[in-house]
């Protein structure tokens, strides 16, 4: 029989420049049992990738000199982890998202000001079913 991981073996890289955004929604998803890295620049998602190798990068869209999107195709052409899912995470508006999801070769998006519910609805979507 095949086993699927537990919530607490499911790594997720989340990558925002707002402290508060990075905090709150790292608390939440560590609550809901997700082994959580966060990282607040650009520059050491990479290292952190090939390190860690997290099943989920929530990538937030509006970082300071490189945008989210050409983070996200870089992470998808250098293909450090084949297996992992990126997420833009982001306040933009839908029409946006879907065009750069489309652009970047995203996973999917997720809107920044959802409540925490939809949010942990949105990231367990990501994972097959336990």
């Amino acid at each position: 029989m095949n086993q699927v991981a537990s919530k607490t073996s499911r790594r997720i890289l989340l990558v925002d420049d707002e402290p508060f955004i990075l905090s709150a929604t790292a608390q939440l998803l560590r609550t809901a049992g997700y082994e959580v890295q966060t990282c607040e620049q650009w520059a050491g998602v990479a290292s952190i990738v090939r390190d860690q190798e997290p099943h989920l990068v929530l990538l937030d869209y509006n970082m300071p000199n490189l945008k989210g999107d050409d983070l996200c195709a870089i992470l998808k052409r250098n293909v450090i982890n084949p297996d992992m899912k990126i997420v833009i995470f982001s306040s933009e508006p839908e029409d946006f998202l879907v065009e750069t999801v489309r652009r970047c070769g995203a996973d999917g998006y997720i809107k920044k000001n959802v409540a925490g519910h939809l949010l942990l609805n949105r990231v367990n979507e990501v994972f097959p079913a336990a």
